[in-house]
């Protein structure tokens, strides 16, 4: 049970940290040497279709897989293009090149090394190097401690961010 307080404590007294340092040097401090800083990219704003953008990112579930209905985890509704991606690097390269998509559905368990928090903090790099607001998000993850973490991530950067005035992306 102490343990369990302390990493509390812990977790709290690095977000008092995090929401009380300086914008400059928020993402300076302890960058995972994986994550790259953000490009200039122009945040491509033309749609072929009226639809919105929903990446999913699981190496193994197929959103539209017949058995179960997975786009119930979508933040945006079922009437979507989906984007599925399967690793680390092809959502980090699809970030940097494409910009911000309407949604994103995480799963924290990837094939390779890297996982949905991985993502997840390339996606709070880009948003943050552009000044903006996350899309709207969800987990479908079945580890339950990696799904929190990936939400409770990105709630604290949210919090930021709105303190901060950053504008929503309108793709």
């Amino acid at each position: 049970m102490k343990a369990y307080h302390s990493t509390i404590l812990r977790n709290l007294l690095n977000l008092k940290d995090f929401l009380s340092m300086g914008s400059q040097n928020l993402f300076a401090l302890n960058r995972p040497a994986f994550i790259k800083k953000s490009a200039t990219v122009p945040i491509k704003k033309s749609r072929k279709t009226g639809r919105k953008t929903l990446i999913w990112l699981d190496d193994r579930i197929d959103p539209l897989e017949k058995k179960m209905d997975w786009l119930a985890f979508s933040p945006i509704g079922r009437e979507v293009n989906i984007i599925w991606m399967k690793e680390f690097t092809e959502f980090q390269t699809w970030i940097h090149t494409n910009g911000l998509p309407d949604a994103i559905c995480f799963d924290y368990d990837l094939s390779n090394s890297f996982n949905g928090l991985d993502c997840a903090e390339v996606l709070i790099d880009y948003c943050y190097n552009h000044q903006l607001l996350p899309p709207p998000w969800s987990s479908h993850s079945t580890n339950p401690e990696g799904k929190a973490r990936i939400n409770r991530l990105l709630k604290n950067y949210l919090i930021l961010a709105n303190r901060m005035n950053f504008r929503s992306y309108t793709g």
